[in-house]
């Protein structure tokens, strides 16, 4: 008996085995195995300079479709006009097709932006020498980046800034009413404020005088450059070509002609000085400034900027201070803010909203007097309120006598 219990167990055994190895069996041909991708950083590099190489060339192509002296042609100016001519050409286009011009069509501001890049590329030497030779520059969108926020104001190559066309036109930039613009608190309390002056001086070039000498002579032929605009320098291993640095590649040269002022015979200076603004200056009052290098008197009009807080009636201030509904009815004692300090106010109990209290030689010193502050209360009355803040404004009501109601 023993001896076919034993022989069972083996063939049980046998079978479970067996029945495993089948499972597992199945199990590895049913079994899919994933691939695993790992990035190849030389490819991915390659893919992302071809991408770069395709973006250059759709861009150079797109340049290429217009002509070479497309830029000319936007400013109405041949190929050899000098950098007054274009100057001019621009300002006359400029005051046309500005989007702050009154007469310009809201859709004319592709064309401002065209005649502004042609403006910048053309008046530069090296960039109009390479414009000239290749029929476009190559880093335009970086060299045009830096004018996109710089204003309405230009400079020459020596980085000073250029005037108007026309002398009206400076005296109007520089005479025009001046705006000093204060905080509340800044006019209430006054402070030394720093103010940049702009104003006209002869030009240290030319004494002032190259607006009369200017067409006195006529331009002759660099000599350095032989006419050409550009030198070519030659050494054992290269060849490079530059700008000369006579004629800034005008290839002429007027030797009445000032670099500095731009034949105008005045210059723009700014000089930075500090200003006195007195204590309780109100909204379009004068601040008289001295400039130090023409000894001229400036009137500066004051332009003071709103308060959330304060309102001003003269030297009065009139502000609001909001209580809770049981502030209003205990009363007591609250802290304002004030124009010079922090301000105690003693409220009875028992007040209404909107009710005014004065203090006294608290409002705004100047040299006219000083004056009170008015505040006015007003009754926050909350909109949202919690299970016992309502259990108490109910038992409240059933209190209430509403005699104070008018007869119907």
């Amino acid at each position: 008996m023993n001896v076919l219990n034993s022989i069972s167990r083996a063939i049980l055994q046998n079978f479970l085995k067996l029945n495993k190895l089948q499972l597992a069996t199945v199990a590895y041909q049913f079994k899919v195995e994933r691939p695993v991708y790992y990035p190849d950083r030389q490819n991915e590099m390659q893919r992302f300079s071809e991408q770069q190489k395709s973006q250059l060339v759709a861009e150079t192509q797109e340049k290429k479709k217009l002509p070479r002296d497309y830029y000319y042609k936007i400013l109405g100016v041949k190929r050899h006009a000098s950098t007054q001519q274009i100057k001019a050409a621009y300002y006359t286009l400029a005051k046309r097709f500005h989007p702050d011009a009154g007469n310009s069509p809201p859709h004319e501001s592709k064309r401002f932006q065209e005649i502004s890049n042609a403006y910048h590329i053309l008046t530069d030497e090296s960039k109009r020498l390479e414009y000239d030779q290749l029929g476009m520059v190559k880093d335009e969108q970086s060299f045009l980046h830096k004018f996109t926020n710089s204003g309405n104001g230009f400079t020459n190559r020596k980085g000073e800034v250029i005037l108007p066309t026309t002398r009206e036109e400076m005296i109007k930039m520089t005479s025009g009413e001046s705006r000093l613009e204060l905080t509340f608190l800044e006019a209430a309390h006054g402070l030394k404020k720093n103010i940049d002056i702009r104003f006209l001086k002869k030009c240290p070039a030319c004494n002032g005088k190259s607006p009369q000498l200017v067409n006195r002579s006529k331009p002759e032929l660099c000599r350095k450059c032989q006419g050409i605009g550009k030198l070519t320098k030659k050494t054992a291993t290269y060849t490079s070509i530059q700008v000369c640095d006579q004629c800034h590649g005008k290839r002429y040269i007027n030797r009445n002609e000032c670099d500095t002022c731009e034949n105008r015979g005045v210059v723009l200076e700014t000089v930075r000085i500090v200003a006195q603004v007195p204590p309780g200056v109100k909204h379009g009052e004068l601040v008289p400034v001295d400039n130090p290098k023409t000894k001229q008197r400036i009137h500066y009009r004051v332009q003071v900027q709103p308060s959330d807080i304060f309102q001003r009636i003269g030297n009065n201030v009139l502000s609001d201070k909001y209580i809770s509904i049981s502030d209003a009815v205990l009363g007591g004692t609250f802290k304002v803010r004030g124009i010079y300090e922090e301000l105690e106010v003693k409220l009875d109990p028992g007040t209404e909203s909107h009710t005014t209290k004065t203090l006294k030689g608290k409002g705004i010193r100047s040299r006219d007097g000083t004056g009170d502050h008015i505040i006015n209360f007003k009754i926050r009355i909350p909109r949202q309120l919690s299970m016992k803040q309502r259990q108490l404004i109910m038992a409240l009501a059933k209190t209430e006598d509403h005699t104070f109601e008018r007869p119907i």
